[in-house]
């Protein structure tokens, strides 16, 4: 596979999260895209300590990795519980995610995708690394298998699933990233033979 660059900036560390959990209670790999188009404007967002506007996009989150095709920044540690995913109780994909933020947006092609290579490796490569870090299994899991399987999903399985689940909640699970034309198969190729490399 093409050489990735493995380093995470530390220099901001999320305001918000849930408090801490075991590593072990982690199952899922959570990819998103950021609605920004830089690693560095979402962990600086992430960072700011201010309430998010009334009219922004939601209330501030957080998650462990931001990246783009240049840089990572993590900002949060692997026993911290982010503010990422809105989900069914039965899902639980803070508690129980690894999340990623993509720089990029939900409404990208397929093809704005791509001409986004290095973003789609950043994420493959350290998919990979924390597949194996967490003892995960290297596979895809759909909104129709959660919850319950362990692997790789976005954050739009996690809203689809969540609906099916909590239909009585359904306008909190409103989420469709890293968007339709985000290249899944491209994607898990690319995890797939990074993974492979790591166990060599």
């Amino acid at each position: 596979m093409d050489d990735i660059d493995a380093f995470c900036i530390r220099k901001y560390h999320a305001s918000r999260d849930s408090g801490q959990r075991q590593e072990s209670e982690v199952d899922l790999i959570v990819i998103h895209a950021a609605e920004a188009d830089t690693a560095l404007s979402v962990a600086r967002y992430f960072a700011n300590p201010s309430p998010p506007p009334p009219s922004g996009n939601g209330p501030a989150g957080s998650a462990h990795l931001c990246v783009d095709d240049n840089f990572c920044y993590r900002t949060l540690n692997n026993n911290e519980i982010p503010w990422a995913s809105a989900s069914a109780p039965s899902i639980m994909a803070n508690l129980h995610g690894f999340h990623i933020e993509c720089a990029g947006h939900a409404s990208w092609t397929t093809e704005v995708w791509l001409k986004h290579r290095r973003t789609l490796q950043r994420s493959a490569y350290k998919t990979a690394l924390h597949l194996i870090h967490f003892d995960l299994p290297l596979q895809f899991v759909f909104a129709a298998q959660l919850p319950g399987r362990k692997g790789i999903t976005t954050h739009a399985e996690i809203s689809k699933a969540s609906k099916r689940i909590d239909p009585a909640n359904w306008r909190k699970y409103s989420h469709s990233d890293p968007g339709t034309g985000w290249p899944r198969h491209v994607f898990m190729d690319m995890v797939r033979g990074y993974y492979g490399d790591l166990l060599v």
